[in-house]
């Protein structure tokens, strides 16, 4: 190993390691692992709110994402990747070589991992959606006010992101933000056009004082009938999906299985 690379690349390893050791003892003396764990899970929130602002994630539903899983994920792979690629070899090169791989590697581990997280999100939403027009339609008849169905509707759905959604919609009237730009906010984040529409419903109905519990259980019986159709598809495309497994893998051995005993008495008839 050369001077310059110790220069370089071993002195701060020392010094990381050093100020490591040191934060660990006041950590562990001080008992902040929960300050410490809400503190990294607020970087993280922060860097996934930068990361959509500036439009490194540009797929639909980033704004959705409440885990700060794929990071982790990313962070993970760039350390192990980093560590593997440097141990082989210190050089300086090697170095920037390794860094640069394994940033690479990290971050196209982040995108993926919040893009799965998101697509997860929108499918919960559109999952869960039926049930709360459903439930917000029986409320409406109960003779509750839009509000205050919307509120009820929320607490009864079971925790998920649609729940999640609408608690902040009505947290953001509860503050005082206009009912109009509360909803619009709301349709920007979820890339949905069946919440869309459910949101324009229960803009119409407060607005226009039309009979938002009948275009409600309109609009749940819709998505339900919509659920179905997917569904079918679905297994339709399973039935494919399957056909290749079953020809490679099971077809032959059931032959193998029944035409045992003859491929045997063949072999032992040509031994003779």
């Amino acid at each position: 190993m050369k001077t310059a690379d110790v220069l370089v690349i071993g002195l701060p390893m020392l010094a990381g390691l050093i100020l490591i050791i040191r934060s660990s003892g006041l950590i562990f003396a001080g008992g902040g692992i929960d300050n410490l764990k809400a503190r990294i899970e607020r970087l993280h929130i922060a860097a996934h709110d930068k990361s959509i602002e500036i439009g490194l994630f540009r797929f639909p539903g980033a704004c959705l994402v409440p885990s700060t899983r794929g990071w982790l994920a990313g962070e993970a792979v760039f350390l192990v990747a980093f560590t593997m690629a440097l141990s082989r070899d210190l050089s300086l090169r090697s170095g920037i070589t390794s860094i640069s791989a394994a940033v690479l590697l990290g971050v196209s581990v982040v995108y993926l991992a919040n893009r799965d997280q998101a697509r997860k999100q929108i499918d919960g939403i559109r999952a869960t959606l039926p049930i709360a027009s459903f439930l917000m339609s029986l409320l409406l008849e109960a003779g509750m006010g839009s509000y205050a169905a919307l509120q009820e509707a929320t607490r009864a759905l079971p925790r998920g992101p649609l729940a999640r959604e609408l608690e902040e919609l009505a947290r953001s009237r509860m503050i005082g933000i206009p009912r109009a730009e509360a909803i619009e906010r709301s349709r920007k984040r979820v890339p949905l056009e069946e919440y869309r529409t459910f949101l324009n419903l229960i803009e119409q109905g407060e607005r226009l004082g039309v009979g938002l519990s009948q275009a409600l259980q309109e609009h749940s019986s819709r998505m339900m009938e919509a659920q179905g159709h997917r569904a079918e598809m679905v297994a339709q495309k399973a039935a494919v999906k399957l056909l290749f497994p079953l020809v490679v893998f099971i077809f032959p051995a059931v032959f193998l299985i029944i035409l045992s005993p003859v491929i045997l008495s063949l072999w032992e008839m040509l031994g003779r």
